[in-house]
């Protein structure tokens, strides 16, 4: 017996399900991706470079960057002492500064700081024989250039900001913290007219100043913007020189021509218009890298915006009309683009997964439509996707599709063409009409809305003049279902030592829930509540708004966005012409089934009362009683995701309640709060570790539900009920058939398939209906799984055999094998949708 078992053990192990893997790769292409994925054992990686003024005070580290990943809290220590705050320090080179440096105002001082490092101190570097554009080394952590007196007073404010964050985040309120990345720069004007350009507005803005405005915050920001502008020409000009060294001594024709090219490209670009496809890739990855070096912080959401619209006139010249490259260089060109986009996993690349912990979403936007609604594919577009279906499984750049009512068949046939060969989709999908509606509601004009993009995840913003902070507020809208039923207490019970106290008022008193004679007082109830959860959560972020605009300045990067030379404002510090900070609402399903189950079994049915739902919540659903409570719950309760009218304008409302309140604050830096629902990956961690019991049946501590998506299990009616349940919690439409979107920053829906859906030519026909159907009655974003369970199942238990495969979380990739197992089975239990 023990034989047959051992036989079929290794008859399990050997077992593979098919994963999908990268495939008619250029020689050049498939060089550079394999020398990536060496990782650690490469002779060349781009890990973190970290520099310091050399004072005893000097602040590397910025704690505040990562307030809102809960799971690095443990490491920040008092006053800079943590784990990550003390490696920096140690490792740190010191700069030679300049003679005057402290002399200088702070943003001033950073551009020096700045500029010293990346053309004295990063060495320049061309990867291999096989890359074709100029940037290597980009992970950074630069000293914040603070002197002793600012660094007490930033330290003063830190702290106060800390002690009140971690008990937001310790009593389950969710987590909140400003922090970098999440924008898409003006790569546009970069291009057509380079940073000469830039210099040289800069240097007018500033000569319009009075002697007065000169010598305060103005005139100082100003003076550092026209430093920051003339760094890529100085950094390209290195490169060039590096390509010309090394032309010198390599014994190919070939690649001497090359880096020759790459030498002019470099001595032209970004400082002057990009006159070639080669240059206009070669533009904005220079000024892409620049500006995750000056924000030390490895590539989240810093994006690259509609890049086949931005490229295509160059596109076009170079490979359609004049054929002075081939279309297979060009592919190659951003294969190079798409190597060094991934070296920002490099990081910290000796942690576990060659120091991929997570997807960083460095995102770029294709197709879509134009101010008419008319189509604007192009050739580009489509060459762009066949580098990411060859290059496929590969976390960056990370791309959204944009479709809409007039997308043609063929991208639409080419998307599913890709889907069907992958397991998480390699792109998201976003859908027009819905995403510009929401655009609208912030009061963008439809003359303009149509030309927006995605950043990080999937979050909608404008090109090249706004920053809206898309994932600096995550409240867990599941908290107000606690203080509605405990009267803005803490659950007894629920609390952590030092930062909360059993039974401790921490929300309005909204009246004791067991003598609610109806179910319009307990929705009243709830209402305070969660404009509570809103207000409080905007007191702590406005601190951090405030302590990150006064302290940490961006010069580089506040040169291209408009807005910030205009009013010489730094881009964090209000200069944008468009400013937002997103309010990311997490267990939004969870919430709106715990409010169905409250209405419809104690106030409808009056099957149980107030007081044993509340019993059974304290008690985690733990013995005969109450397990029968919880299947009924479960159960019995209606849910929202499954096309129900009574649901789903229950979810409209509650979706319709925490978003109009976000509109009501600002931060003291002028960025306005908007809604959206992104969730990150909080619903599975962060948020749901602090969660108890919920009235829907679910268990203290397990998963909330992910952003727009129901609850998993619970959307059973098919792929077309959840996509209608998820257009009307976003507001559905208007009488007149407009479309109506109460987030702005748009919605994350991830839905699972299972594979066999584009088996055929008749599947796929009818998976190209769901999508069109889905534009017109779904969300703003569809991320999509062609995942079997079965397979996953194996991939937990032999990770070996499936290193390779991605899956698709929320609003990111990332590889099954390196998340935990918790992320694991909360992917696994979903539902695989058949059409």
């Amino acid at each position: 017996m023990s034989e047959i078992n051992e036989n079929l053990g290794k008859q399990e192990k050997s077992q593979r399900f098919q994963i999908a893997e990268p495939h008619d790769l250029s020689k050049r292409s498939k060089w550079l991706r394999d020398y990536y994925f060496k990782g650690a054992e490469r002779e060349w990686n781009n890990q973190y470079m970290a520099f310091t003024t050399g004072t005893d005070w000097d602040i590397i580290w910025n704690e505040g960057d990562y307030y809102i990943v809960p799971e690095v809290h443990t490491y920040i220590g008092n006053k800079g002492k943590g784990v990550f705050a003390s490696a920096f320090r140690s490792m740190a080179v010191s700069v030679k500064l300049p003679e005057n440096f402290w002399e200088l105002s702070l943003p001033e001082r950073r551009m020096a700081f700045f500029e010293k490092v990346m053309l004295d101190y990063i060495p320049q570097e061309i990867i291999s024989e096989n890359d074709l554009l100029g940037g290597g080394r980009f992970n950074t952590q630069l000293s914040k250039c603070l002197n002793k007196n600012e660094a007490s007073k930033f330290w003063k404010m830190n702290l106060e900001i800390r002690r009140k964050l971690f008990k937001f985040n310790k009593s389950g309120f969710g987590n909140l913290g400003a922090t970098g990345g999440h924008i898409i720069p003006d790569y546009e004007t970069i291009l057509n007219k380079g940073f000469k350009y830039i210099h040289k507005k800069a240097e007018e803005n500033y000569q319009k100043l009075n002697k007065k405005e000169k010598e305060g915050s103005k005139g100082q920001e100003l003076r550092a913007m026209i430093i920051a502008a003339e760094i890529p020409r100085k950094l390209a000009k290195k490169y060039a020189e590096e390509c010309r060294r090394l032309k010198e001594k390599t014994s190919s024709h070939e690649r001497a021509e090359e880096l020759e090219q790459i030498a002019h490209n470099l001595e032209r670009v970004p400082w002057e218009p990009s006159e070639t496809f080669w240059q206009g890739v070669q533009s904005i990855w220079l000024t892409h890298m620049l500006i995750i070096s000056e924000e030390s912080y490895p590539g989240p959401g810093t994006s690259f915006g509609r890049i086949d619209q931005h490229l295509w006139h160059l596109y076009k010249k170079d490979v359609i009309d004049e054929k002075t490259i081939t279309k297979e260089f060009a592919k190659d060109i951003l294969g190079s683009f798409w190597f060094h986009s991934n070296t920002a996993y490099d990081a910290m690349i000796k942690v576990g997964n060659q120091g991929i912990t997570s997807g960083y979403g460095q995102l770029i936007t294709l197709s879509g439509c134009g101010p008419n609604g008319e189509d604007l594919t192009n050739e580009l577009t489509y060459t762009i996707l066949e580098v990411i279906d060859e290059w496929h499984p590969i976390l960056e750049p990370k791309p959204n599709i944009r479709l809409h009512r007039n997308s043609p068949e063929k991208i639409l046939n080419r998307i599913i063409d890709i889907i069907s060969r992958s397991q998480g989709a390699p792109f998201l999908i976003n859908f027009d009409e819905k995403s510009i509606a929401g655009m609208v509601t912030e009061g963008i004009s439809k003359q303009y809305a149509w030309n927006y993009a995605c950043v990080g995840c999937l979050e909608n913003t404008m090109q090249g003049n706004d920053r809206s902070g898309t994932v600096n507020c995550n409240p867990n809208l599941t908290k107000s279902i606690e203080l509605t039923l405990w009267n803005g207490k803490n659950m007894p019970g629920n609390f952590i030592k030092p930062w909360t106290k059993d039974g401790e008022q921490l929300g309005p008193k909204s009246g004791e829930p067991e003598n609610f004679k109806s179910w319009d007082e307990f929705w009243n109830a709830w209402k305070e509540q969660i404009k509570f959860i809103i207000k409080f959560m905007v007191e702590i972020n406005n601190m951090t708004e405030e302590l990150r605009g006064k302290y940490m300045p961006t010069p580089f990067l506040s040169t291209f966005v408009q807005g910030c030379i205009e009013k010489g404002l730094d881009v964090r510090n209000g200069g944008p012409e468009l400013s937002f900070v997103t309010v990311n609402g997490v267990g939004f399903a969870t919430t709106v089934d715990s409010l169905l189950a409250i209405k419809k079994l104690v106030f409808e049915d009056k099957k149980y009362s107030i007081e044993e739902i509340k019993e059974a919540l304290i008690n985690d659903f733990e013995g005969e009683k109450y397990v029968v409570m919880q299947t009924i719950l479960k159960n019995k309760a209606p849910k929202y995701g499954c096309d129900n009218e009574i649901s789903d304008e229950l979810a409209r409302k509650v979706m319709k309640t925490w978003g109009d309140e976000t509109w009501k604050y600002k931060t003291p830096t002028n960025f306005q709060y908007r809604p959206g629902m992104l969730s990150w990956n909080y619903w599975a961690g962060a948020a749901a570790q602090f969660t108890i019991a919920t009235p829907d049946g679910r268990k203290r501590g397990t998963y909330l539900s992910n952003a727009m998506c129901p609850t998993d299990g619970v959307d059973n009616k098919g792929p077309t009920a959840v996509t209608n349940s998820v257009g009307i919690a976003l507001g559905g439409k208007t009488e007149g058939g407009e479309f109506i979107n109460y987030l702005p920053s748009g919605s994350s829906h991830t839905i699972t398939f299972n594979p066999s859906i584009l088996r055929d030519p008749e599947h796929k026909e009818k998976f190209k209906s769901y999508l069109r159907g889905y534009d017109e009655n779904g969300g703003t974003c569809l991320q999509i799984n062609m995942l079997d369970a079965d397979m996953l199942r194996n991939a937990q238990k032999h990770p070996e055999n499936y290193k390779n495969l991605l899956v698709r979380i929320t609003g990111y990739n990332a590889y099954f094998t390196a998340i935990g197992k918790e992320l694991q089975d909360e992917i696994i239990a979903r539902e695989s949708h058949r059409m």
